[in-house]
């Protein structure tokens, strides 16, 4: 009886398709015209079977960068360079530099002085208190030999496909180009190389026994459609035994992104907690953002390194007659505070300035404005706008959680238990800790610190009781807790990651992996 085995159809298709010799997956996809993932299924199961091998080669495949297209089309810059200083004769490094003719840019005068040197094209003498550079004998010989290093990049740029490592021999001779000049022109960086792993088959033995009709080849099927009951078919192929240990593909279902995730249960936490929610405009006066804070018109948050300004427009209106002149005189000389004030000329244009808000702080202000008997308990979770250095626990657009606790007889241990429950509410079992701190508008003033499974004790927030000359131009006469937490840094420590940047990743595998608890 003849041997037989058990394929499917796509499996057949390839198997009968390949030749004695090996045979990459892309010619066989041309051949027959299966796209390559069927192809790589069919070649994995063959392997599996017996039939194929399945046999991987690395390669190299090299194109022209930028840099290397550039120099195509104006020569390399020791030859332009070179090329001047023939002409203009010995001359100072210093002029050569600076020099407007040779029309090329500062860093490309470098590299080819660089070049020059190493080839010894150019001698370099002190003379007096400058180095004079001039042609070397030696450099103009070889400034007229054909340059196969230009040939080459040449004929790179003409190449419709990346060379693989076969074809550089036969491209290197045709630019006459030696190996160690075609190593310095990799060492430039003037190539672009790209590794690829290459797959081919290739028949074992059985595989091409089957192949040429030496072993029958029975059809081996997943399912049974009504064409296969309604004719009779089915008795003729081989169902595929039904694996049920064999783990099912990874589904991968729509979610909320985890840091948008965490704010929903920051704002559900701190409701719940008895807080009403606020809002305020992003783009603020400096009024509410810092002279109702009493922070001096002249303080160095207020530059442009720590602010964004509008450009147009420039100025918003400012009208609030009353508080706008208790404020202006609570800056100027304390009012009726008790304080001696900043002691300058407050300017009502400066106040009137437009930037985008950078604290929400400014929220708080405008509640106090409205709400003015207590007992009082206010958040505000929303973005903030800082121009910082990007790094690992900074951002430039950040989230803050502010929050205000307002009645009479509160003291700094009500706001440190208010400060340690909300960060507990959030990230239970958290550690905590305090240290004194200074802030324009509040006294005392404290800076909280979580601590972070791998970086350690982090800031992040700051807090105090607002001060009579923040409160007293508002008409308020009840202690006000107030605090700014940068609600992305406890969102590190909740989620784990161990910077701040991954809050907003667009990596598919780390959104698709990461469960909010």
């Amino acid at each position: 009886m003849k041997q037989s085995l058990t394929l499917f159809d796509t499996e057949e298709i390839v198997l009968k398709t390949l030749k004695d010799d090996l045979m990459d997956i892309e010619s066989i996809s041309k051949s027959t015209l299966l796209d390559i993932a069927q192809i790589n299924s069919a070649a994995f199961s063959l392997q599996e079977k017996g039939l194929a091998e399945i046999i991987k080669e690395k390669d190299t495949l090299l194109s022209i960068s930028d840099e290397g297209k550039k120099y195509v089309k104006t020569t390399l810059p020791e030859i332009r360079l070179f090329e001047y200083i023939v002409k203009a004769g010995a001359l100072p490094v210093k002029e050569l530099l600076m020099a407007p003719e040779h029309g090329m840019e500062k860093a490309e005068v470098t590299i080819g002085l660089n070049w020059l040197k190493k080839r010894k094209w150019v001698t370099l003498k002190k003379k007096f208190e400058e180095t004079i550079i001039s042609a070397t004998g030696t450099g103009k010989n070889a400034a007229l030999k054909p340059r196969g290093e230009e040939a080459f990049l040449s004929l790179l740029a003409e190449a419709k496909e990346a060379l693989g490592s076969a074809e550089v021999p036969s491209f290197l001779a045709k630019a006459n180009l030696a190996l160690e000049d075609f190593a310095e022109i990799r060492k430039r960086k003037l190539l672009k190389e790209k590794e690829v792993t290459t797959r081919k088959l290739q028949l074992t033995e059985l595989g091409m026994k089957v192949r040429d009709g030496e072993i029958q080849i029975l059809k081996e099927v997943s399912k049974l459609t009504r064409d296969d009951i309604t004719s009779g078919r089915w008795k003729s192929v081989v169902l595929k035994p039904y694996n049920v240990t064999a783990p099912p593909p990874t589904v991968y279902p729509g979610k909320k992104q985890p840091f948008l995730e965490f704010l929903e249960e920051v704002r559900r936490a701190v409701i719940g907690m008895g807080f009403q929610e606020a809002k305020g405009p992003l783009i603020e006066m400096e009024f509410w953002n810092f002279d109702a804070l009493f922070q001096a018109q002249d303080h160095p948050a207020r530059e442009i390194h720590d602010t964004y300004y509008l450009k147009d427009p420039k100025y918003g209106d400012l009208e609030l007659d009353d508080l706008r002149k208790r404020v202006k005189a609570t800056h100027e000389n304390g009012w009726t505070t008790g304080s001696r004030g900043w002691r300058y000329p407050w300017s009502l244009k400066r106040a009137s300035r437009l930037i985008l808000r950078s604290q929400t702080t400014s929220v708080s202000m405008r509640f106090l404005h409205e709400h003015k008997t207590p007992p009082l308990k206010m958040f505000c979770l929303d973005r903030n706008f800082r121009p910082d250095v990007l790094d690992a626990t900074h951002a430039i657009e950040f989230y803050q959680l502010e929050g205000i606790v307002g009645d009479r007889n509160l003291t700094l241990k009500h706001h440190l238990g208010y400060l340690k429950q909300i960060v507990v509410e959030l990230i239970p079992g958290a550690e905590v800790k305090f240290k004194p701190g200074y802030f324009p508008f509040t006294e005392p003033s404290v800076e909280v610190f979580a601590r972070h499974p791998k970086l350690g004790w982090i800031e992040v927030g700051g807090s105090g009781i607002f001060r009579p000359e923040v409160v007293k131009p508002f008409n308020v006469d009840f202690q006000v807790l107030a605090w700014g937490i940068g609600i992305a840094r406890l969102a590190m420590i909740y989620l784990e990651y161990d910077d701040i940047r991954d809050l907003y990743s667009d990596n598919l595998d780390l959104l698709r992996t990461k469960e909010v608890r």
